[in-house]
């Protein structure tokens, strides 16, 4: 009976044994995907911020048009060279106005211009700044700024006639795109300076 006994006890005791390895390797199971977790729930908040950052920095840099003024030779009744009246929207980040690419677009071409701070041709538009109490520079429009941009229609053979239309792309490095369409009246009246916008 006492031999008996010994064989139950030593059963038991493997099946003992057996059962603990078993609940160690589910709790190392259990650690390794917690630690997966762990380190995939951090690259995921990192990647989260990163999104916010950007999206609420697209939104925050928006430039907005103020007005637009355009030059017209009276005799050819066309509008030979815009200026554009800019600023930033409320809550806006500053520009570098030296990264912004502008395109004016008419119902056959487009023209795309870098910015140069001296002359508005063919391939550029000048950028100059009325005012400045952000203190950021003539080159970037800040807060408060109020800055100005000009297109040398002619320069770019787009030059815009009367009951034509002519649009404004204005694209920053970081921020949304701003469009403008522009209509020309059916006749300038003899004005060498037309509003188009607002």
């Amino acid at each position: 009976m006492k031999a008996k006994r010994r064989d139950l006890e030593d059963e038991s005791a493997q099946v003992g044994i057996g059962t603990l390895i078993i609940f160690i390797a589910m709790v190392l199971v259990a650690a390794v995907a917690a630690a997966v977790l762990i380190s995939t729930s951090g690259v995921l908040q990192q990647k989260a911020q990163k999104t916010g950052q950007e999206a609420t920095q697209e939104v925050s840099s928006n430039l907005q048009i103020d007005t637009v003024i355009g030059k017209v030779d009276t005799t050819s009744e066309e509008v030979y060279e815009l200026n554009v009246s800019l600023s930033l929207a409320a809550g806006g980040s500053s520009v570098d106005m030296r990264n912004v690419i502008v395109k004016y677009i008419n119902e056959t071409t487009v023209t795309t211009l870098s910015f140069s701070s001296s002359t508005a041709d063919g391939t550029h538009f000048k950028y100059a700044e009325d005012r400045d109490p952000s203190g950021t520079g003539s080159n970037v429009i800040g807060p408060g700024d109020l800055g100005k941009m000009t297109l040398n229609l002619s320069a770019m053979s787009q030059n815009l006639s009367t009951r034509k239309e002519g649009t404004i792309q204005i694209i920053p490095e970081v921020g949304t795109l701003i469009q403008k369409e522009l209509v020309a009246p059916p006749t300038f009246e003899g004005k060498t300076m037309w509003t188009l916008y607002p």
